[in-house]
């Protein structure tokens, strides 16, 4: 049987060997606990319950999807263009998939795209002045939506845990805590 090595908060995972009853030595991996195995699907449930709520909303009110407001998002916060190597890594997102959401937003003349300065064979997504629009337009509604579905029904305390729990997650998943630039802290266009 192995055993866990470090708190019983599990931090961090070390596994050890130990002798079972039998004295040998046996691989089975421990199982995780009720409640860490229902926090793993409690985050999975509770982020697909608010992407479609985010989604519903933003369509509403935009006529876009969700996964093309949030690229926006992350063209504002990067100060207007980013590439889009990079900007598919800060969404999660396939380069394809990723290649399609900004096709549909130039359609709608929310963003264009432009060779790299620097690397003929890069290219830039940047938010148009319409796309900046947009953000502004919506955003109390997304405020709204934000506050209705994960912040009144916690208490400060709860919010403050959360939001940093979270964090500790983006930072060992994706290597950096991500969110939380309102359109007044956003760096100005390039």
């Amino acid at each position: 049987m192995l055993r866990h090595s470090s708190s019983p908060c599990r931090p961090r995972r070390r596994w050890v060997p130990c002798r079972g009853a039998d004295e040998r030595e046996d691989t089975v991996a421990e199982k995780l606990s009720p409640t860490e195995l229902a926090l793993f699907e409690r985050l999975i449930d509770v982020g697909k319950l608010l992407e479609r709520r985010a989604d519903r909303a933003t369509r509403e009110h935009t006529g876009i999807k969700y996964s093309q407001y949030e690229v926006l998002i992350r063209l504002r916060n990067a100060g207007g263009e980013i590439r889009m190597t990079e900007l598919a890594n800060k969404l999660v997102s396939t380069p394809s998939a990723l290649t399609y959401q900004v096709s549909q937003l130039e359609k709608a003349g929310l963003v264009t795209r432009v060779v790299a300065p620097d690397d003929e064979r890069g290219v830039l997504a940047r938010i148009t002045d319409e796309g900046r629009q947009m953000l502004r337009d919506v955003s109390q509604t997304q405020n709204d939506m934000i506050v209705e579905a994960t912040i009144a029904p916690l208490s400060r305390a709860q919010v403050e845990a959360t939001y940093r729990a979270l964090g500790a997650l983006q930072i060992h998943l994706r290597g950096e805590e991500t969110g939380g630039m309102t359109p007044d802290l956003a760096p100005p266009a390039s």
